[in-house]
């Protein structure tokens, strides 16, 4: 599954910083790097490596129609339902659709109408566990 050009994200980097960017070019599992360009203009090519996650944010229309439904517009694709906690302690839920073990990370889609994220890639290697519930 790719992600598409031009989507707003934000690059969640192991040290804990973060940018606020824009996808430069189309991004799946099997890259490396993500290249995206930040709100200064800046292209940044970033390794996979140097990540925890990618944040793939949901248009502020969409998460405000999901805030006063109290319901997912469009609900995640059919998968396992999934807790992943990172080496830093964070735990996030969502959806697992797929996950090989040669591709860099897999894509979470979060399950809660009050999240800002429409996607999220998860880093292979920032993860401490991954249970699959259900």
């Amino acid at each position: 599954m790719a992600r598409s050009k031009g989507h707003e994200i934000v690059l969640r980097y192991r040290d804990g910083n973060l940018s606020r960017c824009v996808l430069a070019r189309e991004f799946t599992p099997l890259d490396f790097a993500v290249e995206a360009e930040c709100e200064s203009g800046e292209l940044l090519r970033v390794n996979i490596s140097d990540l925890k996650a990618v944040f793939f944010l949901k248009d502020p229309r969409r998460r405000q129609a999901e805030m006063e439904l109290g319901t997912m517009v469009d609900q995640p694709p059919a998968g396992a339902p999934a807790r992943v906690e990172f080496f830093d302690g964070e735990i996030i839920h969502g959806v697992v659709h797929e996950y090989r073990m040669e591709d860099s990370g897999f894509f979470l889609y979060p399950t809660s109408p009050e999240s800002n994220n429409e996607l999220v890639f998860v880093v292979a290697r920032a993860i401490n566990t991954l249970s699959l519930e259900g």
